[in-house]
């Protein structure tokens, strides 16, 4: 039986890490996590096969080409990024640029190298992940301006490689319990703060990372090819409170 291979980079923290975690154990998939060389690779993830690299150096983002070549990759989805704990609203061009490098250029270098190295008929699955909180304006300039960058570029890849069997997707989640992300260290923390955000939302309740693993699956399959390009948003109902 051949493998769905499936590539996730950020696996070593946060959404990267839970989906990997709820993958693992499937044996129709093979998984790839890219990880932080910076961080340590968390137990679970010896039984995935790993790459280590900076993000922030697009030499070793380039170094990918001899790994990737002719490769059988089936799907790539990109949970690495961040805000950096940059704030500031007159954030100078040095920070901007190290948002967009990791939220933006090195998915750009990433993709470019799977679609030039995949073999003529095979079908490549792109999924992007977004943020709710950027598109509303509410994060920070600089975030907010890497992150919105991935929607024109999104719709654009489809146009673009759709003829080649290359289908790209944008998911964005709202506030959401990771592994190691942001709310969960907020909720450890500043409970207080965290609670106010739940009591904020019409749900009172955040999302966690396996109420967004199905809908990932779903995305990673050939039924989702029509939704090529297409900007999906799973914001458990917090994107109507911010207008209500």
């Amino acid at each position: 039986m051949t493998k769905k291979i499936i590539l996730i980079t950020g696996a070593n923290t946060g959404l990267g890490y839970d989906l990997a975690k709820g993958l693992i154990k499937d044996r129709k998939i093979e998984l790839i996590g890219l990880v932080n060389k910076k961080s340590p690779v968390k137990a679970l993830l010896k039984k995935v096969k790993i790459i280590k690299l900076d993000l922030m150096n697009n030499n070793e983002i380039l170094d990918l080409n001899l790994k990737f070549k002719n490769h059988q990759i089936d799907t790539i989805i990109h949970c690495a990024g961040g805000g950096l704990g940059y704030h500031s609203s007159s954030i100078n061009l040095k920070k901007l640029n190290d948002l967009m490098q990791l939220n933006f250029y090195s998915i750009f270098e990433i993709n470019k190298i799977l679609i030039n190295n995949k073999k003529k008929n095979k079908r490549l699955n792109i999924i992007h992940i977004g943020s709710l909180a950027s598109t509303h304006s509410v994060a920070s300039i600089g975030y907010s301006a890497s992150k919105a960058t991935l929607i024109n570029y999104n719709k654009n890849l489809a146009y673009k490689f759709y003829k080649n069997k290359v289908f790209t997707k944008l998911l964005i989640p709202g506030s959401f319990i990771s592994t190691g992300g942001s709310m969960q260290r907020l909720k450890k923390n500043k409970i207080k703060i965290f609670k106010n955000i739940e009591n904020k939302l019409i749900s009172k309740k955040l999302l966690t990372s396996k109420n967004l693993i199905p809908i990932i699956k779903f995305l990673s399959s050939k039924d989702s090819d029509i939704l090529s390009g297409s900007i999906l948003n799973a914001a458990n109902l917090e994107s109507l409170n911010i207008f209500s």
